[in-house]
């Protein structure tokens, strides 16, 4: 019994630990300027401020998280479609040179972003899609080599004998990924839409040089001007009240999926 209380103490404490930030960051975002600016730093507030996340929507507007919307989903649905027949046909498909193609899908993902960021603005400048959310999703899009071997991975653990099954009854290659592949991918989607979901959502450098006008602006972007610390005379607990409307579509999306999410990691055998 005492060996039991104490496992729960410990996983407590920790827990506590690990959510002290976010708990924080709720705290903060009620506090008033003077409550926050406090050294020692004040904990809980004494009254709560929720005039700090009307001053914050001002500053976030409802067309940055629109377009924070558009941007991200576009990612996903279009890397979606690109990444799960890619996965399957180099999975399940016999190809001449499939050894040399997933050569190439592994060779970009061992680039540095900060490698291919300059390539790939001149190539968006010429094509005369800067400032225009064409430029600022397909190149984003184009970054799907890990969601191509992820799904390949997955693929390649598949039961043969339903693939086979499916083309003696006829079924051609469309139809056998449509109708058998597709609906049993379903936790490895899971996953990797989590992922993507985040990734799309925390970019700040390609939106930055690729569409940073209001009509095309993101999140991340209205959010860099409210965390300028003492150059900046917004005050931090409406800082951290944007920090926290920014941070609610990620976690509303991770616990919807938490159990695809993690079904799919097992399932695609990276764990």
């Amino acid at each position: 019994m005492t060996m039991r209380y104490g496992r729960y103490t410990t996983i407590v404490v920790f827990g506590l630990i690990i959510a002290f930030p976010l708990l924080y960051l709720l705290s903060g975002s009620l506090m008033s300027f003077q409550e926050i600016s406090q050294y020692p730093p004040k904990l809980v507030p004494s009254e709560l401020i929720w005039q700090n996340y009307a001053d914050a929507w001002e500053y976030l507007t409802p067309r940055t998280v629109l377009n924070t919307f558009i941007f991200v989903i576009s990612v996903l649905v279009l890397q979606l479609a690109i990444c799960l027949p890619a996965g399957f046909a180099l999975a399940k498909i016999p190809i001449r040179g499939t050894g040399l193609l997933l050569a190439m899908f592994i060779i970009p993902i061992f680039l540095p972003a900060n490698l291919t960021l300059i390539p790939t603005f001149i190539v968006t400048l010429e094509l005369g899609l800067v400032g225009s959310f064409a430029g600022l999703i397909l190149p984003v899009v184009g970054h799907a080599s890990l969601g191509i071997l992820l799904f390949r991975q997955f693929f390649a653990t598949f039961p043969g004998g339903l693939i086979e099954a499916a083309r003696l009854d006829g079924a051609g290659w469309f139809r056998t990924f449509f109708s058998i592949a597709l609906p049993l991918a379903k936790p490895v989607i899971a996953s990797y839409s989590v992922v993507t979901f985040l990734t799309a959502w925390n970019m700040y450098i390609w939106p930055l040089v690729a569409a940073p006008g209001p009509d095309t602006r993101v999140l991340t972007l209205a959010l860099a001007p409210l965390a300028q610390g003492d150059f900046s005379n917004i005050s931090p607990a409406v800082s951290f009240a944007a920090a926290v409307v920014a941070m609610i579509p990620v976690l509303l999306v991770f616990v919807l999926f938490q159990r695809w999410f993690t079904r799919g990691i097992v399932g695609s055998g990276l764990e």
